[in-house]
């Protein structure tokens, strides 16, 4: 390995530091009460060093996100199953999303963090329009559903890419509300669980094919 090799990667290694440090405290405080000193005072670095690799705490951020959306695409990669129709696979990415948010609890925050807020003047766009062209997760949603359509599992009269990203925003509608509205679902004396399960089966119903719908209930009488 030569010298600018080695440089390279030490300098890459220090980047990653300092977003593990960042995680530690953002996690624990929130990005608003954090500040860029206690991340380089939790990466063991001088603020001025810091600020050769970011450029604010919100910079560092999005790159937690980023390594959030990495493990999503993974966990969505390993859900689906070429034995599996389309339709079985939508739903085997939903359980996975599902998995996602209940083991990694804060890197879906800095997702919600960053999908709420107005892209059009997000001081990332252009990281973000490229990530999203080439590593997005909803990805592998897209060909998902694309497999159901050719398979005849799911609907063909809605585009692909509109249907993926209407799931995607009723399904985090519907996790924010159960994380959110804990002491609502106790009073109403309906757990979490079943709100997950209806979800699926609405999504299911909506955007299954019409003849993959007569199949089912032509099934549910036979039994």
């Amino acid at each position: 390995m030569g010298i600018s090799e080695r440089k390279e990667r030490e300098k890459e290694q220090r980047r990653n530091d300092i977003i593990d440090a960042a995680e530690i405290v953002f996690f624990e405080k929130g990005l608003t009460n954090s500040t860029m000193d206690e991340v380089a005072e939790e990466a063991e670095l001088s603020k001025g060093t810091l600020y050769l690799y970011f450029k604010s705490k919100e910079e560092i951020h999005f790159e937690i996100k980023v390594r959030a959306l990495n493990i999503l695409k993974n966990m969505f990669r390993k859900s689906i199953s070429e034995k599996k129709n389309g339709i079985e696979n939508c739903l085997e990415i939903g359980k996975a999303y599902v998995d996602f948010v209940n083991k990694y609890r804060n890197y879906h925050k800095a997702i919600i963090y960053f999908e709420s807020n107005d892209c059009s003047i997000c001081e990332f766009r252009d990281k973000c329009e490229e990530f999203f062209k080439e590593d997005n997760p909803l990805i592998f949603f897209v060909q998902t559903i694309n497999q159901g359509i050719a398979d005849g599992t799911i609907r063909s009269d809605i585009p692909a890419n509109a249907l993926a990203q209407t799931v995607w925003a009723q399904t985090n509608g519907v996790l924010q509300f159960i994380s959110t509205k804990q002491i609502i679902l106790e009073l109403s004396g309906v757990k979490a669980e079943d709100i997950i399960q209806c979800q699926f089966e609405i999504i299911k119903k909506g955007i299954e094919s019409e003849g993959k719908g007569a199949q089912t209930q032509r099934k549910q009488k036979n039994k």
